[in-house]
């Protein structure tokens, strides 16, 4: 199957359509329309692997391309290279890669970090040593320097682009290889992973209908927490994840809290992978447990949450693609794996699979995957942007409609003025409608321009807002950990670790940040509706037909939801003793105690804030600028509307006051007629283009 095909076909059709009434149409809404055209041109699925190391998303990732093999799939954790496959994406190469190297500003971060949360870490974590986590970055960074010698200071901050790939040229950047006491300096396994922060593959694939990115990410559980931040900016990116989990360890708490991050988002399409069933004993009925308890899990976690949940493995997937094993080897595969059993017991509603390749195939689960992958290309994310497309070119349609017929009813109303005889009368009004023309201009130009700095205010003085309320549920948390805190000492308990868990901070600031939303939509909504209500009766002093047709329905931004941030469910301390000489008689020191924790947690739920009000700003900003653009609608239709009748009322204006008056009427009407039929022609195109954009196909849009 080809993934995606008809998100694909959908997209070429629009895209026709777009194109025929961009020739149809005139002025500013050639823009408007080749504007829609590049933005349906520039989409590109994205696709987004994660899950804990050794769930096995190379391997995985490697069967869904159809290169089996291509992807390392034995990456030792030391790798900290977010890898995105680029296939079929207009405008880049055909095959080859860049890499993209670590900056200076980016490796002084990972090797020093947040000072004043490294000193408070060690004073009230238990168990942490930054000098251990300095020591292990350093000597990442040395082992760098020492293989790459003199050219390490030279490559921070570039790249490295190549027009052919090749499995070795990817060792080379993605996998660090073994420990750098064990590795020669001419050993090319891992010779930039050290300093490689993003790889880019180049390929084209006939498996996607459209342009697709699938993105392969560190695991989630690494232990170089670095690695956490980058998977994370590159979920931000992502519309689709396939979430990987194994079968022997099939659902962690780290596993649930991302999925519940993810589905939390409307927007994101979420396919769960169960893989490595081929390692199981018993598999058939293991398997079916295992999908209870993860679908049963999720579900406690996230009641309202749309999941797909999908089992099978990448081993066989890649023996099954493998054209290199016989028959004979997958049959002999297929006894040792309880393949026919596994596939009985769980493929139920497939086709029936013959061939041992089918059979193995099937088993593997990745016709699954690439179904749900196409489904979520389909009827998600390119859905969505079908249907944003169409609702915007359908006010644009509207809008084109509007003026046209205006136009065509002024154009046969001078003809009818000449035709009578009526010529004297039709002289007086021209410079009084042409000052009417630049008046209502003038009046919309300044109603939006002040609804465009009352909506900038408002959205400025929002990102103000968020952030401090952001901060008083923060301080609101400290306060109420000093109460818990000074319980814990009052209650005797200053010898045992104990533990503050973050999640009610987090769900506090959540629903702060949707509350805050909420208001501060309602007051843009209102805003937009009457600055848009305002326009249009300005607008209707010089052209009719557009109440009703331009509207501020279906918006983006409706609700915010919180992208990704790399917090902790819970922070684990010891109470900080006072000093004295009697070492034997403990005693907690409250204050130092509440001010270590206050630094620590303040610091650790900072990334989260910061990713709060970005997602609170980036999509209050997302709904006004796509408000502003139906109100620059309406100027840009009053303005088309003032540009043509002014040109041609000033030609009029000047052909009858020459000398030869019979003349001038003879090319007036001639040009009269001849506009009327180019407004008739596309008057035509646009009723056959029409019911792509009906108020149907709007409304479920909206």
């Amino acid at each position: 199957m080809q993934i995606g095909i008809a998100h694909h076909q959908r997209a070429t059709e629009l895209r026709q359509v777009l194109k025929d009434l961009k020739r149809a149409s005139s002025g500013e809404f050639v823009n408007a329309f080749d504007s829609q055209i590049k933005r349906l041109d520039n989409w590109t699925a994205r696709v987004a692997a994660i899950g804990q190391v050794k769930a096995g998303k190379s391997s995985t990732l490697n069967a869904l391309i159809g290169e089996i093999g291509f992807l390392p799939s034995d990456v030792n954790p030391w790798t900290s290279v977010v890898t995105n496959m680029r296939l079929n994406v207009p405008g880049d190469p055909g095959s080859g890669a860049r890499f993209e190297f670590f900056d200076e500003q980016s490796w002084d971060r990972i090797i020093n970090g947040d000072p004043n949360l490294r000193e408070a870490a060690k004073e009230f974590l238990p168990g942490f040593d930054p000098e251990i986590l300095r020591a292990q970055t350093e000597e990442m960074r040395e082992h760098a320097a020492k293989r790459l010698g003199p050219s390490y200071v030279k490559l921070l901050g570039k790249k490295h682009d190549y027009d052919l790939l090749s499995g070795d040229l990817l060792e080379s950047y993605v996998c660090a290889g073994a420990g750098s006491s064990q590795v020669a300096n001419d050993d090319k396994v891992g010779r930039y992973s050290s300093i490689t922060k993003v790889a880019h593959l180049f390929m084209q694939s006939d498996r996607y209908a459209g342009p697709t990115i699938i993105t392969d990410t560190p695991g989630v559980n690494d232990p170089f927490l670095v690695r956490d931040e980058f998977t994370c900016q590159s979920l931000d990116q992502s519309d689709i994840f396939l979430v990987m989990l194994s079968a022997h360890q099939a659902l962690t708490e780290v596993d649930v809290a991302l999925i519940r991050m993810l589905a939390l988002q409307d927007d994101k399409d979420v396919i769960i992978y169960i893989n490595r069933v081929d390692e199981l004993e018993n598999a058939p009925e293991r398997i079916r447990r295992i999908r209870k308890d993860v679908s049963e899990r999720i579900s406690m976690a996230v009641p309202d949450a749309r999941f797909r949940v999908i089992c099978g493995s990448a081993y066989w997937a890649q023996a099954a693609m493998d054209r290199t094993l016989s028959e004979v080897t997958l049959d002999k595969l297929i006894r040792s794996s309880m393949v026919e059993e596994f596939n009985a017991a769980n493929r139920t509603g497939h086709p029936a699979a013959q061939t041992a390749r089918e059979k193995l195939l099937l088993a593997s689960g990745l016709p699954e995957i690439e179904q749900a992958l196409s489904d979520a290309i389909d009827n998600g994310t390119g859905a969505r942007l079908i249907d944003s497309i169409r609702q915007e070119a359908g006010f644009q349609i509207a809008a084109m409609k509007s003026l046209y017929n205006r136009q065509r009813y002024e154009l046969q109303d001078q003809i009818e003025i000449y035709g009578s005889g009526r010529t004297a009368e039709y002289r007086e009004q021209l410079e009084d409608e042409m000052t009417l023309l630049a008046e209502t201009y003038t009046a919309l130009a300044e109603l939006i321009e002040e609804t465009d700095n009352h909506i900038d205010e408002t959205v400025n003085t929002s990102w103000v807002a968020i952030q401090q309320k952001m901060d008083a549920e923060t301080a609101r948390f400290m306060k109420t950990q000093r109460k818990t805190i000074g319980n814990l000492v009052k209650n005797g308990r200053d010898n045992m670790q104990n533990e503050v868990d973050l999640l009610p901070l987090r769900v506090a600031m959540e629903d702060r940040l949707r509350t805050s939303y909420d208001q501060t939509r309602n007051a843009l909504d209102r805003m937009l509706r009457k600055g848009l209500s305002d326009a249009l009766t300005i607008a209707n002093r010089v052209t009719t037909g557009l109440d009703g047709q331009i509207t501020m329905a279906g918006l983006p931004g409706k609700n915010v939801e919180v992208t990704f941030a790399t917090s902790k469910k819970s922070l684990s301390f010891d109470l900080v003793p006072k000093r004295s000489l009697m070492f034997w008689k403990k005693k907690v020191d409250l204050d130092k105690t509440v001010d270590a924790f206050r630094r620590v947690a303040s610091a650790e739920v900072k990334p989260a804030t910061n990713k709060m009000v970005e997602a609170f700003t980036g999509t209050m900003t997302e709904r006004a600028m796509a408000g502003k653009s139906r109100l620059t609608l309406v100027a840009r239709i009053v303005e088309q509307s003032l540009n043509d009748r002014i040109v041609r009322l000033r030609e009029d204006h000047k052909l009858l006051k020459s000398a030869d008056y019979e003349s001038a009427k003879s090319k007036i009407m001639n040009r009269l007629h001849n506009d009327i039929e180019v407004i008739d022609d596309r008057l035509q195109v646009i009723a056959s283009k029409e019911s792509t954009f009906s108020t149907e196909q709007n409304e479920q849009a909206a």
